[in-house]
């Protein structure tokens, strides 16, 4: 029977955390004259821009939740083992979420192109030929949450044995 090798690396553990906090955080939001504030998860979007948009959960939200949930997980088991493997885990996990924040923001900016609005700050949007309103835009802090996850499981990974509890 083998033993499993098992360790703890705690910033792995720290990132793994990060990437489960960004879930719960909108990633990007926006707000037009006379009408409340929309925020866009990963996996929703929750406020009346759903409408405008023509949904509340995309196929690509679907698979961008599914690769998020994968990288948690791949992260969270490469976070407790030691060896070459989880180090690689740890770096693929790393990786993908900042592939996912990056597909998230590509997507965002080709809706919000199609309605000509920015992606960060205020500027006057067209709502489908029904004149131009004002729009305010930001990024939320599930993106920069995810962002700082990805960078530091790549950072764990690059020094995954100097980061890791017990030899």
């Amino acid at each position: 029977m083998k033993r499993w090798n098992l360790g703890v690396n705690l910033v792995g553990l720290g990132a793994t955390c990060l990437m489960v906090a960004a879930m719960f955080f909108p990633w990007w939001s926006f707000r037009w004259e006379y009408v409340e504030q929309t925020d866009i998860f990963p996996y929703y979007l929750s406020g009346p821009g759903s409408e405008l948009v023509g949904y509340k959960q995309s196929p690509q939200m679907l698979l961008l939740t599914g690769v998020l949930i994968a990288a948690i997980l791949i992260c969270l088991v490469g976070s407790v083992l030691k060896g070459r493997a989880a180090r690689i885990m740890v770096g693929t996990s790393g990786a993908l979420v900042l592939l996912a924040a990056w597909r998230l923001l590509d997507r965002v900016g080709g809706v919000a192109d199609r309605f000509g609005l920015p992606i960060q700050g205020n500027g006057q949007g067209s709502l489908g030929g029904f004149g131009k309103v004002e729009v305010w835009t930001w990024l939320r802090p599930g993106l920069y949450l995810i962002v700082a996850a990805g960078i530091l499981a790549l950072l764990t990974s690059l020094f995954f044995s100097r980061v890791r509890l017990g030899k």
